[in-house]
């Protein structure tokens, strides 16, 4: 009987180190190609108006993979009209998930002259190698890669090397019906969406040079901001012109911050990530990879909470309300953390804090 009990015990220990190791290690989505971004919408959002951003005039969606209904909604109230059948001509076909060679060759015969290809790519477990196969494999003129999330990434293709107008673009970002899902994203203009574009196929070329290691964006993201040159912006005011592919450089560069913080949280350095990302919070709050980051973090807090792990969840909050210092939600989530770990005067240090902020904001919206 005692060796049955122990035997029991170290089951529900080994099974309770598992849990946590899980909710400190895993990322969302696992699937070996295309990720299930079920926690982070401002993502999905985005891998969405990057197909959309390159055939900004599209009208029609083939939907294809696995993990397609996650993305319907969003085309839907972008304005296109979507199908999972490959019957007629399609704008956009968008790729979810594992499909079968059938089903892809349907698509591509489907996808019309000066439609575009879109790939969501799920490089969790991928390495650099079948990374680049999966870009050689595309057998459009013109491929861009976008990284909407750390590991959740889109691979655009279009036959033609027709270039995009800068007004479509503009209008695209403008229709009603997107508006509620990009305000959602925090990605309620053109040029913050452009924080995840990354470059061309030929721009990743160098960062195949190296070792086979593991697909990060840090590798395939370019010292130098990626050209634009395939947008036509002719036709915008000259000022608006400028003004535009200014900003959209700018927040090139903020992905940059970003993932620098990024690489120090991988290195432990929490206090360092946390000075970063608020440097790049301050000029791009909406970029999805800090905003995925900080969803991210705010998951792991909850976990951790159930756990019965206080003082863990308490370092994410802490993390939080270091990236958007004028937050409340974070500042009175680790008061309720301190208040568990019987710290009693630094949880009424937090709640008063978070009163002020809470008042603060609420002023700002009145004004």
């Amino acid at each position: 009987m005692k060796k049955r009990v122990a035997a029991l015990v170290t089951a529900v220990l080994a099974i309770a180190v598992a849990v946590i190791a899980y909710v400190m290690l895993s990322e969302p989505g696992e699937a070996p190609q295309s990720a299930e971004p079920k926690a982070f919408k401002c993502v999905r959002t985005v891998s969405v108006y990057a197909a959309l951003i390159e055939n900004p005039t599209a009208a029609r969606a083939l939907l294809v993979g696995g993990f397609k209904d996650f993305y319907r909604e969003i085309l839907e109230h972008a304005g296109l009209v979507c199908e999972t059948s490959p019957e007629g001509e399609f704008d956009v076909v968008f790729v979810a998930g594992a499909a079968s060679r059938r089903e892809l060759s349907a698509a591509r015969k489907a996808l019309a002259p000066d439609g575009v290809w879109a790939e969501c790519i799920d490089a969790r477990e991928m390495k650099a190698s079948a990374f680049k196969k999966r870009l050689e494999a595309l057998p459009d003129e013109c491929v861009h890669v976008w990284m909407p999330g750390e590991k959740d990434w889109v691979l655009v293709g279009r036959r033609s090397s027709a270039r995009p107008r800068l007004e479509d673009m503009m209008d695209l970002f403008a229709r009603e019906g997107a508006f509620a899902d990009l305000a959602a994203a925090r990605c309620n203009t053109l040029p913050v969406a452009f924080a995840s574009y990354a470059g061309t196929r030929e721009d990743m070329a160098a960062a195949f040079a190296g070792e086979d290691g593991p697909v990060e964006p840090e590798n395939f993201v370019t010292r130098e901001v990626a050209p634009l040159d395939w947008i036509d912006a002719g036709a915008v005011d000259a000022d608006i012109r400028d003004g535009a592919l200014r900003e959209m450089r700018s927040m090139q560069i903020v992905r940059r911050i970003v993932l620098v913080g990024d690489m120090q949280a991988g290195r432990h350095d929490e206090e360092k990530s946390a000075e970063v990302w608020a440097r790049a919070a301050l000029r791009n709050p909406g970029d999805t990879i800090l905003v995925e980051r900080l969803e991210r973090l705010s998951v792991n807090a909850q976990a951790f909470l159930k756990l019965g792990k206080a003082a863990m969840a308490a370092r994410c909050y802490d993390t939080m309300a270091q990236v958007l210092p004028s937050d409340p939600a974070p500042v009175y989530n680790y008061g309720l953390c301190m208040q568990q770990l019987g710290e009693t005067e630094l949880a009424e240090l937090a709640f008063e804090r978070a009163r002020e902020l809470s008042k603060t904001t609420e002023t700002e919206k009145s004004e």
